[in-house]
């Protein structure tokens, strides 16, 4: 199984002997801010993962996919038959993609 992406944080902060506070400092949030991300109870806001991946020197990429992924599976874990959905939200990026329409200007 996955760990989420709070859990993910955490085992890195753990495993590189870091304190919540001095993570906390590193990232320029408040060590309850931390806290209630790694216990899933709020997000971690996405112009942090620069952040993250510099202290913990981690390939950029591997890190947005972690984080968006746990969006995506926050929207659909509750539907039946996701693969079928995921399937289809592909072929829809792929259409977007195909079009040249900037992300931030689709509308939903």
């Amino acid at each position: 199984m996955k760990e989420t992406f709070g859990e993910y944080i955490h085992n890195l902060r753990v495993e590189h002997g870091l304190t919540l506070t001095k993570l906390a400092a590193s990232l320029d949030i408040d060590q309850s801010t931390l806290s209630k991300i790694e216990n899933q109870k709020r997000s971690i806001p996405e112009e942090i993962l620069p952040k993250l991946a510099k202290i913990f020197k981690l390939d950029i990429k591997k890190l947005e996919n972690e984080f968006y992924s746990e969006k995506i599976a926050e929207m659909i874990y509750r539907v039946p038959n996701s693969a079928e959905l995921l399937t289809l939200a592909e072929e829809k990026a792929k259409y977007y993609r195909t079009k040249k329409v900037e992300q931030g200007k689709i509308k939903f």
